[in-house]
């Protein structure tokens, strides 16, 4: 509506009557299309971010709709570089975000409260939310279907980030909600330790190296954590690190 009203007041300038004319004209036009400008919808879905397309009220249309294929062996880089969720880092030689996911992972977890996480949770595995419980147990964030153990994981904020995952991975692949829970964990945990910003105290994640040990053996795993809250949002063993890297 902005540019039929410059439009018509630069038209003006020609002959004082083309104010209302044209702009009649204009109003008209943008009433029986939707937009002025020829192409709009397809160059603003193109080169307009996602948090300008939602102030038009304009979710951009996922340009994808992946297929998993769990009779084979599931490789998660894969199909997470086939939606768009993951490419190649431009100063290391490694995976990274790309910014669209990242942007719309980040504003999915900022809505992911504890009763969206239970309600995710009953949703992937089929049963009425209120079966659903979840509590820190020792080091780890678990969660109970009528009080028995269905999941862990290394804290709260790693739950929030793989149910907000798998809210935004269910756009980009097809027939998400037909997947087994395992391989959606396994696709939203496989994002987790791409992240750069902790969804826990908004700080920095950094890589290390910790040892585990129990009362027959010891192990090194590697392990993400928050610099500032120091909330773990992953942790694997080194040696299946080194598997998988294989």
């Amino acid at each position: 509506m902005a540019i039929a009203a410059v439009a018509s007041l630069v038209l003006g300038l020609v002959w004082a009557p083309l104010v209302v004319v044209s702009f009649a004209l204009f109003v008209a036009v943008i009433y029986t299309r939707g937009y002025l400008v020829p192409g709009t919808p397809t160059l603003t879905k193109t080169y307009f971010p996602d948090r300008v397309l939602r102030w038009f009220d304009k979710e951009p249309e996922p340009a994808f709709a992946v297929a998993v294929d769990e009779d084979t062996d599931l490789d998660v880089e894969a199909v997470l570089q086939d939606t768009g969720a993951l490419e190649p880092c431009e100063d290391i030689e490694d995976l990274c975000l790309t910014p669209a996911f990242e942007s719309v992972w980040s504003d999915e977890l900022e809505r992911t409260d504890e009763s969206a996480v239970r309600n995710r949770l009953a949703s992937i595995i089929g049963v009425d939310q209120s079966r659903i419980s979840t509590a820190q147990a020792g080091e780890w964030f678990v969660a109970r279907l009528d009080g028995d153990q269905i999941g862990r994981w290394e804290s709260q904020a790693a739950l929030a980030a793989d149910m907000a995952a798998d809210v935004v991975l269910a756009d980009r692949v097809a027939d998400w909600e037909a997947l087994s829970p395992d391989s959606r964990s396994a696709l939203a945990r496989g994002l987790r330790i791409y992240l750069e910003q902790c969804p826990d105290c908004g700080g920095a994640v950094a890589f290390g190296k910790e040892t585990r040990s129990s009362c027959c053996r010891s192990w090194d795993v590697v392990v993400t954590r928050c610099d500032d809250c120091d909330t773990k949002l992953f942790e694997i063993e080194s040696a299946q690190l080194e598997q998988d890297a294989a």
